[in-house]
């Protein structure tokens, strides 16, 4: 490569003047320049653009910008004088939703919002993106560095289609941008056609882009990459995942993190975004979904959401991953353990892109999913006393503080319960919880410890025969032991296992099932073993 050969003789005379010339200082700086230049030439020979330790927002770190001053500023000074003597535009638009540009600048502002383009894609490894990019929330950033006249890795190509193809479909314009807006930016411009139209040819592809961008050409090396990938059939895309998303979950998670979220799965997946609203649920998103025969469908957002979602993808052939965008997300707590509320993202994109997966039970009270608990006592009350209050305020302090009232409140409940074909048992109970999985911070169903999510069986833990205040804080400090593994199980609980559950009383019931209130006078929970394929890490 010409672009080699030039630094490596930059580096010769650098370091021959800096042993020749007798002045300490000047030698310095000239071998300073030579080492520079000297580690570009390894990154170049050894394809390594993350020399340059570009973040993925766009930045260079402020060692890396003193280390290499002297490359960085003779290319800064290269681009410049290219840019004074360019005739063309700096941006152009090569095809619906998609545009291609030369190294995008503050002035470019102007000409950025006139097209209505709010996602970047910045191909240089050499260049800190748009600052604007990483501070506005109205652009959307992807960074794939790229060395100067090279081609992107294929992996790095691939998120980069995914990603554009993820925002076009969302009706949003992308521009691809590198130095000059000449070479890596229309390599990907045009591995995104071709996607797109693989009938074409790369040739009917560059020519398409020159009749629009008369300064767009690609090296040997560059043509010679496109034709490969194309002609093994690489630059197809793959069918899409679908992400169905509650954007009010949590206090609006989404809006923080659903960028992030998007940049991380394109790493595999093209996505198609759906979104709950008022009138449309996730119930009515997943069947929308589940017509296209997808593999994956993700759902983003809380418990309830997740509900709806595995409601549908039940007993299907399609896996469902879950991002744990709500307020407690108890089935990913079972899933991902107590990185799902450290990191949620982090373990959600980790069980998602592994391609790992799991078969759990699922199980269904009055033939309403439930994937965690059915509850009534203490559960329904706590749950209760968090949907009066403002958990988007509160967080889950709001169902610590309704468990708190709940114990506190003397509300014995007369029922009658048979499990499996055994005989009917009258019991009357300050809790009763029959759960198919559940983290150990559900403590009301802890009775033998946390029950597992593929056991194919129904745990029923419940409390009898509490009717102090005392008596009832002994039992639940008896249950805290067993959820945290002090002991087996719980000595002042009840606890028994089953595939049916049938509850009856007199008169009607408040009960929850997975954070949902519900009332009726007579219960039927089933289980359905190893039903769900879940992503897990």
């Amino acid at each position: 490569m010409f672009v080699v050969k030039y630094y490596c003789l930059i580096v010769l005379a650098c370091f021959s003047a800096a042993f020749l010339i007798p002045n300490l200082a000047v030698s310095l700086v000239l071998g300073w320049i030579g080492l520079s230049v000297f580690l570009v030439v390894l990154a170049y020979l050894f394809d390594l653009p993350s020399i340059f330790m570009k973040s993925g927002d766009g930045k260079l770190t402020w060692w890396i910008r003193w280390a290499f001053i002297p490359f960085l500023a003779a290319v800064r000074l290269y681009n410049y004088c290219s840019r004074r003597n360019d005739k063309v535009a700096a941006i152009h638009q090569i095809a619906p939703h998609l545009y291609v540009s030369r190294r995008l600048l503050r002035s470019d502002l102007d000409a950025l919002h006139s097209n209505n383009i709010n996602c970047i894609v910045d191909v240089t490894a050499e260049f800190a993106g748009l600052e604007s990019a990483m501070t506005d929330t109205q652009f959307e950033y992807l960074s794939i560095p790229v060395l100067d006249h090279k081609a992107p890795k294929y992996r790095q190509l691939r998120h980069a289609l995914n990603w554009i193809d993820t925002q076009i479909s969302q009706s949003r314009s992308v521009v691809v941008h590198c130095a000059l807006g000449r070479g890596r930016s229309v390599f990907v411009v045009a591995a995104y056609l071709l996607s797109q139209n693989p009938g074409q040819s790369v040739e009917q592809v560059l020519q398409k882009i020159h009749s629009v961008r008369s300064s767009a050409r690609l090296n040997r090396r560059q043509v010679r990459a496109l034709q490969s990938m194309h002609q093994k059939g690489l630059l197809q895309l793959d069918e899409p995942a679908w992400l169905i998303a509650n954007p009010v979950s949590g206090g609006g998670k989404w809006q923080a993190f659903g960028q992030r979220l998007i940049r991380e799965l394109t790493r595999s997946y093209r996505l198609r975004l759906l979104f709950t609203e008022p009138d449309v649920s996730a119930t009515a998103l997943a069947r929308q979904a589940l017509q296209h025969n997808p593999d994956l469908i993700i759902a983003a957002g809380g418990d309830g959401t997740v509900g709806e979602v595995a409601g549908e993808v039940d007993h299907s052939d399609t896996r469902l991953a879950i991002v744990p965008f709500g307020t407690a997300n108890a089935l990913c707590h079972v899933l991902y353990g107590i990185g799902s509320k450290t990191a949620p993202i982090d373990k959600a994109c980790e069980a998602i892109l592994s391609g790992n997966t799991r078969q759990i039970d699922t199980a269904y009270c009055n033939q309403q999913l439930m994937l965690l608990v059915m509850g009534i006592g203490f559960e329904q009350q706590m749950i209760e006393y968090a949907q009066r209050e403002e958990k988007n305020q509160l967080g889950q302090l709001a169902y610590l503080t309704g468990f708190f009232n709940a114990v506190m409140a003397d509300n014995p409940i007369e029922l009658t319960c048979r499990l499996d074909d055994q005989a009917p048992q009258s019991l009357q109970v300050r809790s009763f919880v029959v759960a198919n999985t559940a983290p150990f911070t559900t403590l009301l169903a802890q009775g033998n410890g946390e029950p597992e999510p593929g056991d194919g069986l129904l745990h029923i833990t419940y409390l009898e025969q509490a009717d102090s205040v005392a008596e009832r804080l002994l039992a639940l400090s008896d249950i805290t032991l067993a959820s945290v593994g002090f002991q087996d199980k719980s000595e002042l609980f009840s606890y028994a296992c089953a595939q049916r559950v049938e509850i009856s009383a007199d008169k009607k019931m408040d009960y929850v099932v997975d954070g949902e209130l519900y009332s009726a006078d007579k219960l039927t929970i089933e289980i359905k073993p190893q039903s769900l394929q879940v992503c897990v890490p």
